[in-house]
């Protein structure tokens, strides 16, 4: 059987680009080389480009996203999307290779929309009976005073743009002179800024994925961190952090966490593995947000709970490369 030409696509436009690089670089150096000729992509604004191990970089053709070495034309099986952000997290990316009739290993381009922008999403999962925060939305060019934010909301709050990953922009507020200067950062890094209240509990987050077309939950991991939240600096630093799998709840609530999670995946339409994190408070679990392009390097959260199922990581992705296929 001939080996499959797989893309495995990195970098992108947001403050995420250096961690999807790591994720890209991660999944392409644990693929199958007897099954899979792999090419490392780097994307970043309208420079796509490969660059292969002698760091000979070599254009990709745009129009149909293939590749020309030395004369050979390069067409691809599928792409694996290891883009955090955009334009491989918000669907624009998504709807490309829709386009082009190029299978990828990510949600498709209506659901990755949906799911980025976090106050609409969060509308779509309070729909199908899940808990999620009393919020407020805010636009760049339409605001609302601070005052009239407290009168809804009760501090302390997060204020974090409304489309983001890693926590790129986000503060935890707690005095009513701090929103201001937290909505201003949060507005650097996007035109909607969502406000939620603060809910107390502890940090638990479920990683999902498709085995022939069925969804299927990982181990939980519970997360504790050492700063005021589980910040950008905290998700990659294991000092900052501590990762807890498996979570150590009772067996029901795990079960309940799972269904709710495996619930989220087939009602919104994911595909790929997706990870959806919550605040579990009071036996009940509130929902903060679904990562649809989660990260994938060594110290990501998705690649330990494949490993505690019992997954080597390269046969992990062969199985989520077989799924996009038989889509």
């Amino acid at each position: 059987m001939p080996k499959l030409n797989i893309a495995v696509v990195g970098g992108g436009n947001s403050g995420e680009f250096d961690i999807s690089i790591r994720s890209s670089k991660r999944v392409a150096s644990l693929l199958d080389p007897l099954k899979y000729n792999v090419y490392l992509i780097v994307i970043k604004g309208n420079n796509w480009e490969y660059i292969n191990e002698k760091g000979r970089h070599y254009k990709i053709n745009i129009q149909d996203f293939s590749l020309n070495i030395e004369g050979e034309q390069i067409v691809f099986d599928l792409v694996f999307n290891a883009i955090h952000g955009t334009p491989g997290e918000d669907g624009k990316i998504q709807g490309y290779f829709e386009m082009l009739g190029i299978r990828h290993t990510s949600c498709n381009s209506i659901t990755s929309a949906l799911t980025f922008d976090k106050y609409f999403c969060n509308k779509v999962v309070s729909s199908f009976g899940v808990k999620t925060s009393p919020s407020v939305h805010l636009f760049r060019d339409k605001r609302i005073s601070i005052e009239e934010i407290v009168k809804v909301l009760k501090l302390p709050v997060f204020v974090k743009p409304s489309c983001g990953g890693s926590s790129v922009g986000m503060s935890k507020v707690t005095h009513c002179n701090d929103l201001k200067p937290a909505i201003e950062l949060a507005f650097q890094h996007d035109r909607e800024v969502l406000i939620e209240e603060f809910i107390p509990g502890r940090e638990i987050t479920c990683g999902v994925y498709s085995e022939r077309g069925k969804s299927k939950a990982l181990p939980l991991m519970e997360i504790v961190s050492k700063k005021e939240f589980f910040d950008y600096e905290a998700k990659y630093d294991p000092q900052l952090a501590e990762q807890i799998l498996p979570a150590p709840i009772e067996e029901n609530l795990a079960y309940r966490c799972c269904s709710i999670s495996e619930m989220l995946y087939s009602s919104l339409g994911c595909r790929g593995v997706v990870r959806f994190d919550y605040i579990l408070s009071n036996s009940e679990f509130w929902f903060l947000e679904v990562n649809t392009v989660p990260g994938m390097t060594a110290a990501s959260i998705v690649p330990k709970m494949a490993i505690k199922a019992g997954f080597e990581l390269g046969k992990f992705y062969d199985l989520l490369i077989e799924e996009a296929l038989r889509d």
